[in-house]
C-alpha cells in the first residue's frame, strides 16, 4: 500500500500550523536550501511513496544548492519537522 507523509509538528517545539497536514510537495532547493513546503488537510491529495522507506529517504533528503549548515552537518529542511509515515 502507498505511503504518505504527515507533520506532526517542528522539532524546536514551535507552534506548527500545519500539524496534521499531509505533505503534497517539497522543494529542497528554495529559498537557498532552507526548503519550501505545501502540504495538504487532505490525505488523497498527498504525495504518494511506494513503501515506508521511500518516503523516509525523502524527509532525510539534503539540499543540493546549500548542502551544509553552518555547523558542518548536512542540510536536510524536512527534518525540521518530526513526521509519522501512514497508508494512502
Amino acid at each position: 500500500m502507498a505511503k504518505v507523509i504527515r507533520i506532526i509538528a517542528f522539532v524546536n517545539g514551535t507552534p506548527c500550523p500545519i500539524a496534521g497536514e499531509y505533505v503534497k510537495s517539497f522543494d529542497f532547493e528554495a529559498y537557498d536550501g532552507q526548503g519550501y513546503m505545501r502540504s495538504t488537510a487532505r490525505i488523497d491529495r498527498a504525495m504518494k511513496f511506494d513503501d515506508a522507506a521511500a518516503a523516509m529517504a525523502f524527509w532525510k533528503r539534503q539540499s543540493k544548492t546549500n548542502p551544509r549548515r553552518p555547523d558542518g552537518r548536512p542540510n536536510r529542511p524536512m527534518t525540521c519537522t518530526t513526521i509519522e509515515i501512514v497508508d494512502a
